[in-house]
């Protein structure tokens, strides 16, 4: 009869190691006592199973077949020895798990990330100075002066380009030379002739 490592707690669980070491084969008895190499989350660890998993695994089970409504289910004893020779020859199955060093593995649980609160920042009540002022009155000033130059240089340009005649009173375009004698605008100075307007 193989030997098994398993601690039980009470009669139940000595009738579970007794039917397991009576019917296991040497393999599943090496994995019994020694455990099975499994990868989780990037780690190799060791999943070795006990009589405590085993009884939280066919409770598990019992309620899957109970009705229904029903508090308990009736389950006979080559169905319960069934569930744990599945139980312990299922690698799936995960009992305790070590790492690799003999500790116990506990799931790291990824830290919070702190919330930092952003208040929206208030509008500062800053009192102007002298410098912001005179700059204010300054910027103010070249403004106005730009204004007052772009309106000149219009109405500049427009007299330029219309002058009345003091004579007929027409608007006439200035860009023409005035004869002062006839009081005529020249239309043209072509080889020392000049044309005048109207002749």
């Amino acid at each position: 009869m193989i030997k098994l490592n398993l601690k039980t707690s009470n009669k139940s669980q000595e009738q579970i190691k007794q039917y397991l070491e009576e019917n296991v084969s040497g393999m599943l008895a090496d994995k019994i006592n020694n455990g099975v190499k499994i990868t989780k989350d990037n780690k190799t660890l060791l999943n070795k199973k006990d009589l405590d998993g085993f009884w939280k695994f066919a409770t598990d089970e019992a309620q899957k077949q109970a009705e229904k409504g029903a508090n308990g289910a009736y389950v006979d004893n080559e169905t319960v020895f069934g569930w744990a020779i599945h139980y312990f020859e299922e690698d799936s199955i995960e009992g305790n798990l070590y790492n690799e060093d003999g500790t116990e593995y506990k799931i790291e649980m990824p830290k919070p990330t702190p919330k930092i609160e952003t208040k929206p920042k208030k509008p500062e009540n800053k009192q102007a100075t002298l410098f912001d002022l005179m700059n204010e009155e300054n910027s103010e000033q070249v403004e106005n002066e730009e204004v007052e130059q772009e309106i000149e240089q219009e109405s500049i340009i427009e007299e330029q380009n219309h002058k009345i005649n003091a004579v007929t009173g027409e608007i006439v375009d200035e860009k023409l030379p005035f004869d002062m004698e006839t009081a005529k605008y020249l239309t043209s100075i072509l080889d020392g002739k000049v044309t005048i307007k109207g002749d």
